[in-house]
């Protein structure tokens, strides 16, 4: 049957209601139709759900067809109509996805099933209707196009062009009517006067010429009223933009093209017109764009398509050079924080780009201190950095030492090995600060980094030793345990006396009962430390500490003999543990 496109909105007489029966049928019917379409996107054509489905559906408009004859349906944006009922509203949980959606959007006003449909045509018509349901944000009307050219027999249906049907338009209509015709003189032919046209309350106005002699010179004068109406009309002109619909069209373009050679070119004008979508600041439009050239991606597995996917990963390749991203650079050190939508227009698009850019987005990071934009700028970065960290590690290694805490905040969301060796070099950066939160991140990834961090125990900064040992104290370890111990064992007697007793609380709370004897025996010797040397007492006292932050069985036994000693030196040391605190380190007191 022929299907006809038109762009009239023509009247339609008001709908009849159907009977309750009819109703009921009808609203059967394209509920086992949408289950058919939703089992459809789940399984191949040829599974037996799929098979089942169909087989279902034609059974059930076999029943609708002998009671009640055809089915026309009539196509809303969220729903759809049998005559003035409705019989479906689009779901909202993924309306983009349902059928009416697809249906209204390529510009179907009804659509009718007719009696002696078949397997094959349905078969046909979800193929299409699935074929096209990708690209959800155009109106070019391919499942039209396509139903045409099927010449399906028994689905009928018809289709608008709604593709300019939302441009701005001079509204004439609201020019005052013109002067009445003049009376007809004789050997004067009213077609060469004027032109009889109907307006829209069915009354005759005429266009009159101005050559027309009987229209005086005032009557072409236009009063203020025009003059402020014309204006108005001509300044809404001046201010469309039609980038938005030149990429539309492009895009419908590079749909139906199956050319190599002509694909690459229309790809290559969408990249300057991308460059200049970027200097006019229609971040939004460009971000409509990338989503909409992603939607062309063939599947993975279409390698007769393969030639589109490598043009368009080569189109973003091409559009990721220097000058633009200098350019991106520029606009984002210029974008003022109460600019939300652009921000996050920014925020999107710069995802698409190559990761090369992201020494580009360095600058913006130490100069602005926006929060917004500092986020904004270390989210892309972040990934970015997931598909290819090169890039960041070669600021790493140019301006580590300038970006110091920046740095730490996009390496704390990123991991790998790569990753980990910027953090290791980040443990000699020149703030403390720095240094900290760098040895905190690597202690807590693997605890295994702790045994190459150890010998900052020693180090100069006492911000540093104090950090160690509280990463430390964070974990229960035998690899730290037993690095503490030997340690403790070594030269610690030339040590801070602060430092070692920090290090005893690190053991207690790191260590296990494989440090109890070692504990025990300076904990409970008589004879050490017996005339109150105080560089000799910190260790007895550690080591009380230590045994007490261990809270085991056999910790609380020697503590318990010790409690009793009949030495003073000893029952000191027992003291020092009955108010212990929750932090270690060097400026803990206990």
């Amino acid at each position: 049957m022929e299907k006809v496109i038109t762009t009239e909105q023509q009247e339609t007489p008001a709908p009849a209601s159907l009977s309750a029966k009819e109703l009921q049928d009808a609203r059967q019917v394209i509920k086992i139709f949408i289950l058919a379409w939703k089992n459809y996107g789940l399984y191949p054509e040829d599974h037996t759900t799929s098979i089942k489905a169909f087989e279902n559906l034609v059974a059930a408009f076999g029943n609708f067809f002998s009671t009640h004859g055809d089915l026309r349906l009539t196509v809303e944006k969220d729903r759809l109509l049998c005559e003035s009922e409705i019989i479906r509203e689009v779901s909202q949980e993924a309306p983009s996805e349902d059928i009416i959606t697809l249906l209204y959007r390529d510009g179907i006003k009804w659509i009718e099933f007719q009696e002696g449909l078949t397997l094959d045509e349905i078969t046909s018509f979800f193929r299409i209707a699935y074929k096209y349901k990708l690209f959800a944000e155009e109106t070019d009307g391919d499942i039209v196009t396509a139903l045409m050219d099927e010449e399906l027999e028994y689905i009928d249906f018809k289709a608008v062009d709604i593709f300019w049907q939302d441009l701005l338009l001079m509204d004439f209509s609201q020019l005052p009517p013109p002067a009445p015709p003049p009376e007809e003189t004789d050997g004067q032919k009213e077609t060469e006067q004027s032109q009889q046209l109907t307006g829209s309350n069915g009354e005759d106005i005429y266009a009159r010429s101005i050559a027309d002699p009987s229209i005086s010179d005032a009557q072409l004068e236009m009063s203020n009223t025009d003059y402020e109406i014309l204006q108005l009309m001509v300044q809404e002109e001046e201010r469309w933009d039609f980038t938005e619909d030149l990429f539309e069209v492009l895009m419908i373009i590079l749909k139906i093209q199956f050319e190599q050679e002509k694909f690459a070119s229309v790809l290559g004008f969408i990249s300057e017109v991308a460059v200049e979508t970027i200097e006019l600041d229609k971040l939004d439009l460009l971000v409509k764009l990338f989503q909409s050239l992603h939607k062309l991606l063939p599947p993975e597995t279409s390698i007769e398509q393969d030639w589109k996917r490598r043009l368009i990963d080569s189109f973003f390749q091409d559009l990721s050079r220097p000058e633009v991203f200098q350019l991106i650079s520029e606009k984002l050190l210029k974008l003022q924080t109460s600019e939300i939508e652009q921000l996050k227009a920014f925020n999107q698009a710069l995802h698409y780009f190559s990761p090369e850019v992201i020494p580009f987005l360095v600058p913006v990071m130490m100069q602005r201190s926006s929060h917004e934009i500092q986020q904004l700028v270390t989210e892309v970065i972040v990934q970015l950095s997931q598909r290819d960290i090169g890039p960041l590690e070669k600021i790493a290694d140019q301006h580590g030492t300038e970006m110091g805490d920046k740095l730490l905040v996009i390496l704390s969301h990123l991991q790998g090995e790569r990753v980990n060796k910027i953090l290791f070099k980040m443990c000699d950066h020149s703030s403390d600060m720095v240094r900290r939160k760098a040895i905190n991140e690597l202690v807590d990834r693997d605890l295994k980094y702790a045994q190459r961090l150890f010998s900052l125990i020693d180090d100069p900064s006492k911000e540093i030793r104090t950090c160690i040992l509280a990463a430390f104290a964070k974990h229960k370890s035998r690899m730290l345990e037993n690095m503490l111990l030997n340690y403790l064992r070594g030269n610690s007697a030339q040590k801070n006396p602060a430092h070692i007793l920090a290090c005893y609380k690190t053991l207690g709370r790191c260590g296990s009962n494989t440090a109890v004897p070692f504990l025990r025996s300076i904990v409970l010797s008589r004879g050490w430390n017996s005339f109150l040397g105080s560089g000799k007492l910190i260790f007895r006292e550690g080591a009380a500490i230590a045994l007490a932050l261990l809270d085991t069985p056999e910790a609380r036994d020697v503590l318990q003999k010790a409690s009793k000693s009949r030495f003073k030196v000893i029952r000191k040391a027992f003291d020092r543990t009955k108010n212990i605190s929750n932090v270690s380190g060097e400026n803990t007191n206990v």
